[in-house]
């Protein structure tokens, strides 16, 4: 038995928990789409910069500020992909539309607006 089923009915909690994952599920999905690209955009922009100076020592400096962004990008979406294979994975059968919400906001399968 879970611990919110025991403080408030199990329907009380369905209607709190679903818009809570989709807001997660929205704030996954910026981080794993949209600041990876921020990263490399930032990181291009310094190296054209750089170019446009046309000083060897900004220019490597810029280099390696592009690649650590991208290192940095590149371990963001790991992370975030990494949670939600775990959170699949451990997952019990209740938590499964849950995880669903989190996962994939964008499916139209979580209903976040309470129907009337």
């Amino acid at each position: 038995m879970n611990l919110f089923y025991l403080l408030a009915g199990k329907e009380e909690i369905t209607n709190l928990l679903e818009p809570i994952m989709t807001l997660v599920g929205y704030v996954i999905w910026g981080i794993k789409i949209i600041v990876p690209i921020i990263l490399i955009v930032v990181g291009m922009i310094e190296l054209t910069k750089a170019l446009i100076n046309q000083d060897e020592k900004e220019i490597k400096s810029a280099q390696q500020k592009l690649v650590k962004k991208i290192i940095v990008a590149i371990c963001i979406y790991l992370v975030v992909t990494l949670v939600s294979l775990i959170m699949t994975l451990i997952g019990t059968d209740e938590w499964k539309d849950y995880t669903k919400c989190a996962l994939d906001p964008f499916s139209g399968e979580c209903d976040v607006i309470p129907e009337s």
